[in-house]
């Protein structure tokens, strides 16, 4: 389905991330990724090297605009179009309002904002030459659905402007057959969380799901897909919450 297409995948070398870039690497796509350090994405490219071919690496701090040019550049450079752009580089972090500080905020603006502005911003030009494209940000559940337990209201801040961004986005590029959508994820089982809290406690925030279960990777990355590919020609400025039922509502146990 994606032979041939060129997708690139921001934070791409661990977690969510790596697991959507390998994807579509398995399904025939090019892929540009990319990471903070050369060490991370040299890792990447061992782990992937039966797809070297199709593979682009891009070292750099995505909150800078500079690495979204030369992701979008190194794309054409290499494949001559940019198909489908994720944003998944992001910041998460449960840590109480008042505890915050300037340094913080301002990093979960860099790189979860101002890399998928930056990021959107580079690639839609070739977008809007080619016909069209698709853009799927990784938003957060927690934007709309907090909880007294977890506080994360900075790090939130900063993926509710993805959710905004996604709208105006679609509105402003519809025209031009750009597709821009969000998926949320609820507490999907990745390595983002080892360094939060021990193995007893992640399993505990399974019961936040009214469906009683902890979210896979793979339940994000189908629905990234889903709406990378042309089975979602029809669907654009939406939320996809991938949470568990969440969204939905709450329940007592």
């Amino acid at each position: 389905m994606f032979a041939g297409k060129t997708v690139i995948v921001t934070g791409a070398t661990s977690g969510m991330g790596k697991a959507i870039a390998e994807k579509f690497l398995a399904d025939g796509a090019n892929v540009v990724i990319n990471g903070r350090t050369q060490s991370e994405l040299d890792k990447f490219l061992i782990q992937n090297a039966e797809h070297s071919a199709r593979i682009q690496a891009i070292t750099g701090d995505i909150g800078k605009k500079a690495t979204s040019d030369a992701l979008a550049d190194a794309a054409l450079t290499h494949f001559g179009t940019i198909d489908v752009l994720v944003n998944n580089a992001g910041i998460f972090v449960p840590k109480p309002f008042l505890e915050e500080t300037e340094e913080s905020l301002d990093l979960y603006y860099a790189v979860t904002m101002k890399g998928s502005f930056f990021a959107s911003q580079a690639v839609i030009p070739a977008m809007q030459k080619q016909g069209g494209g698709s853009i799927i940000n990784i938003g957060s559940m927690w934007v709309e659905n907090p909880l007294e337990a977890t506080p994360c209201s900075a790090s939130q801040v900063a993926k509710g402007g993805m959710h905004t961004l996604t709208r105006h986005l679609a509105i402003e590029f519809a025209k031009d057959n750009i597709r821009v959508n969000t998926v949320a994820p609820g507490v999907i089982e990745t390595p983002l969380y080892d360094d939060l809290m021990d193995k007893e406690q992640f399993k505990a925030l399974a019961n936040l799901h009214p469906l009683r279960k902890l979210g896979k990777m793979e339940d994000i990355v189908s629905w990234v897909q889903q709406l990378a590919g042309n089975g979602s020609h029809f669907v654009t400025g939406q939320t996809l919450f991938v949470d568990g039922g969440i969204s939905a509502g709450h329940h007592q146990s």
